[in-house]
């Protein structure tokens, strides 16, 4: 039955593709709706000076414009061996103010799962001084990766955000702080911020953090990673600071971007001695040649006094597993096809047939105080899928995902998503 509904699923949206309006016009009519229509997603992934403005409008400039915008998705998540899901996962709320000429707002609520959950995403005001040199402060998201900044659901093809993004790049990944961005020659852009840390050890079990600086004690890093070192900002901890920063290269190549992330900083939040410090290292490409394009991501993140962090876990009554790794490691390369660019239709409308390998390990090295949980290594996960662009701003995919873990382990899920952005 489940290879039946993949298949239905696949199949419809190829059908769905064919049979909706393909618009067909003259060349020159073609390539201004397509123009326009891409216009609207650059206002959300310029290379410019104004790279993270989310929701800036190209034709309303003028002091005391405010922009709505925001995004959403549905998804349909069938594990091998549970029960099928639907979850509205996420539907985000998003303000851009132009308070006046050079200084502008930016603000983001994401209401999760049915709005049963609220996140405050991002709010953060840019002062614009000129092309080479910009000031950002607030609530910012942090520059790794070219997903976690840009990662509104008609931006990826998979239903879900790749693994590697979720377990060693915490998409969403919120921090507040201050510091720079700009473009100081063509082709490059750059971002560095000096923020609040991540929290990677935590003592009270039943402590959410609630509150003023409450700490979020409940979640810190595990075998499983460092998602659960971010924390929303009324959770987090500021003893420690951390650096965080990225660079694009843009036009090195026709259709090619590549970038370079860090992040830097101590951990601990003063609750022991030792300060854990992680670095986190960061590199990714972006390729696209007529209807061929792909990406890739690679990152390494090491922390330090990992044995002092896990003997501080193991005390009774504190919240961490007491398994943070010296070091994790992954990758993932993806490769699509885009159909009607490939068979010559005239056409704005898109589908893609895309293909992505991950290879994540969370406890890539760890210290000796304990054995490695291989459940955690992710050494293969398989995703492959088709996504549906009847307009640029909104999605219909559907995909295959098959994750093999290091401990021989195989898990299949068959995934579908309704995305959309505004």
């Amino acid at each position: 039955m489940k290879q039946k509904l993949t298949l239905f699923a696949l199949i419809g949206l190829v059908a769905l593709f064919w049979c909706t309006p393909a618009y067909s016009a003259s060349m020159e009519d073609l390539e201004k709706k397509i123009d326009l229509l891409t216009d609207e997603l650059d206002d959300l992934k310029e290379g410019d000076m104004l790279r993270g403005q989310r929701g800036r409008s190209r034709k309303f400039q003028q002091p005391n414009f405010v922009t709505l915008f925001g995004y959403g998705e549905l998804h349909y998540v069938d594990h091998e061996d549970s029960h099928a899901v639907l979850d509205q996962h996420r539907y985000v709320i998003g303000i851009h103010s132009i308070l006046n000429k050079w200084i502008h707002l930016t603000a983001e609520i994401d209401f999760e799962h049915a709005a049963q959950e609220l996140e405050f995403e991002l709010s953060y005001v840019d002062f614009l001084l000129s092309r080479e040199f910009n000031v950002r402060a607030g609530v910012m998201l942090a520059p790794i990766g070219f997903l976690n900044e840009f990662h509104e659901p008609p931006l990826f093809w998979t239903t879900e955000r790749p693994l590697l993004q979720q377990r060693l790049i915490p998409t969403t990944w919120s921090m507040a702080g201050f510091g720079a961005l700009g473009t100081p020659v063509d082709g490059l852009n750059y971002r560095v911020y000096f923020v609040g840390s991540m929290q990677s050890i935590g003592e009270d079990t039943g402590s959410s953090g609630s509150g003023n600086g409450g700490g979020g004690d409940a979640s810190s890093f595990s075998s499983n990673g460092i998602r659960g070192g971010r924390h929303q900002i009324n959770n987090a901890i500021a003893e420690d600071f951390a650096v965080t920063g990225r660079l694009e290269f843009t036009k090195l190549l026709p259709g090619l971007q590549v970038g370079l992330s860090t992040y830097l900083g101590d951990t601990s939040q003063g609750k022991i001695d030792k300060g854990g410090f992680m670095a986190l290292f960061e590199a990714d490409v972006q390729y696209r040649n007529k209807w061929f394009e792909m990406n890739s991501t690679i990152v390494n993140t090491s922390i330090s006094d990992t044995t002092a962090l896990n003997n501080f876990c193991r005390n009774p009554g504190h919240s961490c597993d007491g398994r943070i790794a010296e070091n994790q490691f992954g990758f993932n390369i993806q490769g699509g096809i885009h159909i009607p660019q490939l068979l010559g239709k005239k056409t704005t409308q898109d589908i893609v047939a895309h293909y992505m390998f991950e290879r994540v390990r969370t406890q890539d090295k760890n210290d000796g105080t304990y054995a490695i949980d291989y459940s955690r290594n992710r050494n293969a996960v398989h995703n492959f899928g088709v996504a549906y662009y009847p307009i640029p701003k909104v999605s219909l995919k559907a995909d295959v995902l098959l994750v093999n873990t290091e401990d021989g382990n195989n898990d299949r899920t068959f995934q579908m998503a309704v995305g959309y952005l505004y």
